[in-house]
């Protein structure tokens, strides 16, 4: 993917959402809420099928004590995100509720 493509996608409404999704579902496995980790994980799962199709690279969601991230499934230094976790803030109402 070229950088001019790379710079659009980060500026787009749904790269936008595909973030929030991320950042919702971490903090959702991290309070144990099953319901609310099923349906971001759909979510997800659609999210990274439109990744696949725009950048031509399967992306996964990767998790740890300080950062969460969409990680290139074939190269790991390629990450599309990377954010610190949040552990005692709410979800982002939006990317729980919003369709897709």
């Amino acid at each position: 993917m070229t950088k001019a493509a790379m710079t659009r996608l980060n500026k787009s409404e749904f790269f936008r959402e595909v973030r929030d999704v991320i950042v919702a579902w971490d903090y959702a496995l991290y309070s144990k809420d099953r319901e609310t980790s099923d349906a971001l994980m759909h979510k997800w799962e659609m999210a990274k099928l439109a990744l696949e199709f725009i950048t031509g690279d399967t992306y996964g969601f990767s998790r740890n004590d300080e950062t969460i991230s969409l990680v290139n499934e074939r190269n790991y230094d390629d990450r599309l995100f990377v954010a610190k976790v949040y552990r005692d803030k709410p979800l982002a109402e939006h990317a729980i509720g919003g369709e897709w």
